[in-house]
């Protein structure tokens, strides 16, 4: 120092052997030496004992004593470790937590330990010293929290193992090769299952509606972070509860996602700690963001890996993206399909451009499989891919521009409607045409093809009024458009005949087959497929009006053409071999009927195989004809059978399902087991009408049977009144002179005079 003009100097030399030793960590349970944070006091849905069953050595663990607890950020890694450290604090002498999420946080960690154990004012090297301590002393736990680069503590691994505990939480899934190579033991962690997430709700907001609850857990995924935030922010704002919460996540999700409350930090929320993962992850793959941007727009779960192969040149570049984003656990793998928490989904969205959706689409486009109508192959991935269609085109705005999500939902729409699920089948088209017309105007050929199949959805929804309607103008649309011989006009041209004939006008409909059949042999030819179908087309509705004799033998003479020109194993003729057989069962020739249908399914099996539908059709008809000649217990025997196989293959809501229900129900009442009978049919007539709808012709049909069989029973009350409620439906959906209507008439009348005679 200096005082006036003189200056004076003092050096002191400072004797080691005097210094205050290191801080003695005390050998007593309870007494440990700490630095933990404060925890939550409201802890749920975890299980303490297999993160402590790992570091005691427990069996499939890689190394006594270390552990690594990763998982998605938010997912409560930190929290599970933080009790884990408070609930076993008496096994150890020594806990110490160290933010690890960068080498200067470890050094930081480590010196504070130095600190604390070596209080000195000066020290040359404290992480070293710390490093010495933890080598030199055993029964310790170090917590390394947050770890984003695993070689910012490897050394350190290396230099305390087999001393003490240590475990490590990190987002990032190195892979089982890589923990071996650390020995560390790996816990993925998941988020909470629904019980723990509404129960975590109730207790921080105080608010007991636990169905509200659920449905909020449900939006936010079950992830410990965001219902703590969405507790926080509920409480904090007076009168707000789960349902306004849900409305505000909805309508505000960026501003809802980036405020934890009060007194939270803006770095302790899903968005932020998102955001800085996304940040890291786009450093080191641009593809890897860009598969963010799609997987956001798309359903959480079960995307096959892929349908997001053209997002790169090199699949092995998209394995890759793929593997870093499942290492930072934004995404998760199952084998061939990826899986993204919906929070993730929706700050994806929020924070990215919208040729994220364009994408999607483009991509969901290229995946669809063909014919989703005949194609058996293709069915299990059209389930799979369901979910992002619906999700997909949830998401586009109502006034959109894209074309391709146009064929997309097309295609959605055919493939329900012939899986049975015809309601939502006529919803989806109707919207495309709606967005068809706005975007392509109403000639377009796609415009028109969307409205004949809505027309043909509507036929077989049962509205068949409706469907003729349809049929009728877009078949003069497409006569004006493109002509009256382009293949087009022609199917609707067949379309509308079948409609005149499921409406019972088989005058009309035979008319517009004859008529149909000579323009296809005019414009493609004799032996042209298209015509040979026309053809059977026409015979089956011969067949249908009663001319029997006359179906059977053009059904002969089509079959010998058909194997001339298709071969015996093309499905045109496999079909046309069933219709045969149908004949002859009209006509009596029962014998010859089950030979044929016998021969048709062997040859089914070997060609379409055991699970195709037709095959399924054939088995139905074999039962049927089995039944027809009174051999009830093999018909009942197939039936039962059929419907295993049916519902596993098809679904329980399959319209040919629940015809081969039907038909088991009439094969019961014709054995005399009635009660089963009537227990079928009414559980059918309930299925029937949740997924045709109340005016479809099966379950108008199914009423009617069923009806018949309380009247066998000697129940006349229940058949009077289920006719009476038919004879108002088939009056109103068929009309009062179709012969449906008229056969209710006539059941009616006479299960009246029954109940009249029982009466007296």
């Amino acid at each position: 120092m200096q005082v006036g003009d003189h200056n004076v100097q003092t050096n002191v030399e400072v004797d080691a052997a005097q210094l205050p030793p290191a801080q003695r960590v005390a050998d007593n349970a309870g007494t440990s030496v700490h630095n933990l944070p404060l925890a939550s006091g409201v802890f749920i849905g975890r299980d303490l004992t297999q993160l402590s069953g790992m570091l005691a050595g427990g069996a499939g663990c890689v190394a006594v004593g270390q552990a690594a607890v990763y998982g998605l950020g938010g997912i409560g890694k930190t929290e599970l470790v933080l009790h884990y450290a408070r609930a076993y604090a008496d096994r150890y002498r020594l806990v110490w937590w160290v933010t690890a999420d960068s080498p200067e946080n470890v050094a930081l960690g480590l010196a504070e330990l130095t600190q604390r154990l070596h209080p000195v004012a000066t020290l040359a090297d404290a992480q070293a010293w710390a490093v010495g301590w933890l080598q030199a002393n055993q029964g310790w736990l170090l917590i390394l929290d947050n770890v984003e680069a695993v070689e910012d503590i490897t050394d350190l691994l290396g230099q305390v193992a087999g001393r003490g505990h240590v475990v490590m939480t990190t987002r990032r899934d190195l892979g089982r090769a890589r923990w071996a190579r650390l020995r560390l033991s790996p816990l993925r962690l998941g988020v909470l299952d629904r019980a723990a997430s509404v129960a975590m709700l109730t207790e921080l907001t105080g608010l007991t509606d636990a169905a509200a609850a659920d449905h909020l857990a449900a939006d936010l995924g079950d992830l410990p972070l965001a219902l703590e935030q969405a507790a926080a922010y509920i409480s904090q704002h007076h009168g707000l509860d789960f349902d306004g919460y849900r409305a505000l996540l909805a309508d505000h999700f960026t501003r809802v996602a980036g405020d934890g409350g009060h007194g939270s930090t803006a770095q302790h929320t899903v968005g932020s700690i998102w955001q800085v993962t996304m940040n890291a992850i786009r450093d080191r793959s641009m593809l890897a963001d860009r598969v963010m941007r799609v997987l956001g727009w798309l359903a959480p779960d079960g995307l096959p890996d892929d349908v997001l192969r053209p997002l790169a040149e090199d699949p092995a570049d998209l394995f890759d993206a793929l593997a870093l984003l499942a290492s930072y656990s934004m995404i998760s793998r199952n084998t061939g399909s990826v899986n993204v928490h919906r929070l993730v989904q929706a700050i994806a969205r929020s924070e990215a451009p919208p040729d994220g959706l364009d994408d999607a689409i483009r991509l969901l486009e290229a995946a669809l499989p063909e014919d989703p109508i005949r194609k058996v192959a293709g069915w299990p991935r059209w389930n799979v891919l369901l979910p992002h269609i619906d999700t997909v085109l949830n998401h586009l705005p109502g006034m959109h521009d894209n074309a391709a999500a146009l064929h997309i939902g097309d295609r959605m729409a055919t493939y329900r409607q012939f899986q049975g699920q015809v309601a939502t089948a006529i919803t989806a088209f109707e919207q495309v045409l709606t967005d068809s017309l706005r975007l392509l105007g109403g000639d377009h050929p796609s415009t028109l093809t969307t409205r004949n199949n809505l027309a043909g959805a509507y036929q077989a929804a049962g509205r068949v009024g409706e469907a003729i309607s349809a049929f009728e103008q877009v078949l003069i649309d497409r006569q004006r458009v493109l002509g009256g011989d382009h293949p087009s006009t022609l199917t609707t041209r067949n379309n509308l005949a079948v409609a005149y004939q499921t409406a019972g006008r088989a005058g009309e409909a035979i008319s517009a087959f004859e008529q149909l059949l000579t323009d296809f042999r005019r414009v493609l030819g004799e032996d042209h497929p298209d015509t040979l179908t026309a053809r059977n087309n026409l015979f089956s509705t011969y067949r249908s009006a009663g001319r029997v004799g006359e179906a059977t033998i053009a059904f002969e003479q089509l079959l010998t053409h058909s194997r001339r020109v298709l071969g015996d194993d093309h499905p045109d003729t496999l079909t046309t071999r069933n219709n045969l057989a149908l004949a002859y069962q009209d006509a009596g020739r029962l014998d010859e009927a089950i030979s044929a249908y016998e021969q048709l399914l062997t040859d089914s099996r070997r060609v379409l195989g055991e699970d195709h539908p037709d095959t399924l059709t054939t088995r139905n008809n074999l039962a049927l004809a089995y039944q027809d000649a009174g051999r009830l217990d093999e018909a009942i025997s197939a039936y039962e059978q059929l419907l295993t196989d049916r519902q596993r293959v098809l679904g329980d809501d399959h319209p040919s399902t629940l015809i081969t229900r039907n038909n088991l129900a009439h094969a019961y009442q014709d054995a005399g087991r009635l009660d089963e009978a009537i227990t079928t049919y009414e559980q059918l007539l309930t299925d029937s009408r949740s997924v045709l709808g109340h005016d479809h012709p099966d379950t108008l049909d199914t009423c009617y049977s069923m009806a018949l069989a309380y009247r066998l029973a000697g129940r006349v009350g229940e058949a009077v009144a289920a006719l009476d409620q038919l004879l108002t439906d088939s009056r109103r959906v068929l009309g009062e002179r179709h012969a449906v209507t008229m056969t209710v008439g006539r059941s009616l009348a006479v299960a009246r005079a029954a109940a009249a005679e029982t009466e007296s």
